[in-house]
């Protein structure tokens, strides 16, 4: 077996796992809250009609409250995740919230999925392009996400960098088992080239830690979480 497809073997499994345990914003969990800096772009574009696409949206971490502020706008978000479970819970919360008829929602691999030309006002990938086969498929989906932004549209970009992963009874580290682990300052970098032209609105990188359940044992996952919003200038081809 390859890393690639150990990794992603093993992403699902935990990921499964995970919301089939935990209930969306529970308490003690990274599925609590939303994102913070998620929901406050969307103070940018408070436009009637909005269109948002939400790309490894989960069981609906963001995508729910989203689509609870855009629906008096007449929004619509569609919601991507390669995990079907994911989708099953996303719908089910979103009948939960009364924001059904805000949410599109379909199973497909972001690095497949393709994206309309001009769509959306806004794109979040959160948590999501650390899990893409490899630096090209980035820019790939990357470069969808761009075309697929209208005038004056948002991306919002948040992942995992330089991800370790420590064994909490050895306390052995090792590189994290995550299909695409890049260095914090070339994905920065990666990222300014890729939208080049654009209103950078944020760019931060923050270490990160978290206790989490992985292999059958206890591990403290580290990294530095990257978050990198920018703006489509209008008219820019």
């Amino acid at each position: 077996m390859n890393k690639f497809i150990q990794a992603r073997t093993e992403e699902i499994k935990y990921h499964e796992s995970f919301y089939l345990e935990s209930t969306l914003f529970e308490p003690g969990t990274w599925l609590a809250r939303p994102v913070k800096i998620v929901l406050k772009m969307l103070d940018l574009l408070n436009n009637p009609n909005i269109r948002i696409l939400d790309l490894g949206c989960g069981v609906g971490r963001n995508s729910i409250p989203i689509a609870q502020i855009v629906k008096n706008l007449n929004g619509m978000i569609t919601c991507v995740d390669l995990i079907p479970t994911a989708i099953d819970l996303l719908i089910e919360n979103s009948r939960k919230y009364n924001v059904q008829d805000q949410i599109i929602a379909e199973v497909a691999d972001a690095e497949e999925y393709l994206i309309t030309p001009r769509e959306f006002d806004y794109i979040v990938a959160c948590s999501c392009l650390e899990h893409v086969s490899s630096v090209e498929a980035l820019k790939m989906v990357v470069n969808r996400m761009i075309t697929g932004t209208k005038d004056n549209g948002i991306n919002a970009i948040l992942m995992s960098t330089e991800v370790k992963e420590i064994d909490i009874e050895t306390q052995e580290t090792a590189d994290g088992l995550i299909e695409l682990n890049l260095e914090t300052d070339r994905t920065i970098l990666l990222l300014e080239n890729l939208y080049h032209g654009w209103e950078i609105l944020y760019k931060s990188y923050l270490p990160q830690s978290m206790k989490e359940k992985k292999y059958d044992k206890e591990i403290e996952f580290k990294s530095n979480w990257i978050t990198f919003v920018a703006r489509r200038r209008g008219g820019i081809s």
